[in-house]
This record gives C-alpha cells, structure tokens and sequence, in this order.
C-alpha cells in the first residue's frame, strides 16, 4: 500500500476538481478553497485505512465534507456581518414599505444548494456521457416519464430489453457513483456522500 504522501500527491488532481466546484463561497478566494481541499486531503491520506474501500473515494467524502462546512461558515458569516447599509435596507423592508430594491434576489440565499445541485448535475452528466448512446437515449426517456413498452415501441425493441440495458445502465452508474464517493441521490435530487 502507498504511504500517505503517495496517496495525497496522486490525488491532489481530484482535490482540485472538487474544489472547483466550490469556487463561489462567500469571502473565499479560489486558491483559500483549494488549500481547504488539500488539507482535507491530506487528513484523509494520513487516517486512510485500506480496509475502507479505495481512497479516492475515501478522500472524496472528506474532501466534500471539509468544502461544505467551510461553505455553510462562509454563508453565515456574510449573513451575519452584512454591511450597514444592507442593515438599513432590512429594517427599511420590514416596516410595510415598498423599496424598489425588494425586488433584487438575495445573493446568499439558497447557495449551498445552488453548488450542490450544479455538483451533482456536473457529476451525473459527466458519467452519463461515458454510457452508449443508444442506453443514454432510453434513460432520457425514462425520465421523462415513459414506461418501457412506450420506449420499446418506439426504439423497436423489447420492453423486456429496454428494462435490461436501463437496469445495467443504472447498476453500471451508481457503481461508478460509489468509486467516486457518493451514495446515490437524496430527497431533493442531491448527490449524497457516501457512509460507512
């Protein structure tokens, strides 16, 4: 087995990779993000035990945690020493009057959901995009709702063959999810981290 500065120096690429989808946290500047990542990294690298499974996985998850939490510090900090001007602006709000700036969308508002949901669209199609593209049509149209009679009928196959290529399809995905540190979707369509 590798040494821990083997194992963190031939994952500093997927470091980077998942630090760059957390390039818009509040007062963090890109390289701040990345030196987070490559701590986080380097913890993994050194408490990694072969027995948890492959490392790039292992330090996926670790990775994601330490970027999420210094996300959700970096939202709540902005919220709570916002300038005074915006200050005024809230309390102006909130008396009954109508400013014309009501109207502008808060800029902290929802945005760790915003960087999970782009993480998790860039994930998906990136493994979607390695399928065939006879399987990624018949998953297209699964999601859109249509049984695998509809869709056989239409490719002019078997349903009994569009359920077998979407059930391998599926298989094949989450498999690749797991190598990459995920555990499937959750409730909201979110890319889940993977436990042990």
């Amino acid at each position: 087995m590798p040494d821990a500065d083997t194992l963190f120096r031939e994952a500093l690429p997927l470091a980077d990779k998942i630090a760059g989808g957390y390039a818009n946290i509040p007062g963090m500047t890109v390289d701040d993000v990345r030196a987070v990542a490559h701590a986080a990294l380097h913890r993994a690298a050194l408490a990694f035990d072969p027995a948890r499974g492959a490392f790039e996985a292992y330090a996926a998850r670790a990775i994601r945690n330490a970027l999420n939490s210094l996300h959700q510090k970096g939202v709540r900090h902005a919220r709570q020493h916002l300038p005074e001007a915006d200050l005024a602006l809230a309390a102006f709000t909130t008396t009954g009057s109508t400013a014309p700036s009501q109207q502008l969308p808060d800029e902290f508002q929802d945005v760790l959901s915003q960087v999970r949901s782009q993480e998790s669209r860039r994930v998906l199609e990136n493994l979607l995009a390695t399928l065939p593209a006879r399987t990624q049509q018949i998953l297209a149209l699964v999601a859109e709702g249509h049984s695998y009679a509809e869709i056989g009928e239409r490719l002019g196959v078997s349903k009994q063959a569009v359920h077998k290529a979407a059930a391998a399809a599926l298989g094949s995905l989450h498999e690749q999810l797991a190598a990459q540190g995920f555990g499937g979707l959750d409730t909201q369509g979110f890319l889940r981290t993977a436990t042990r």
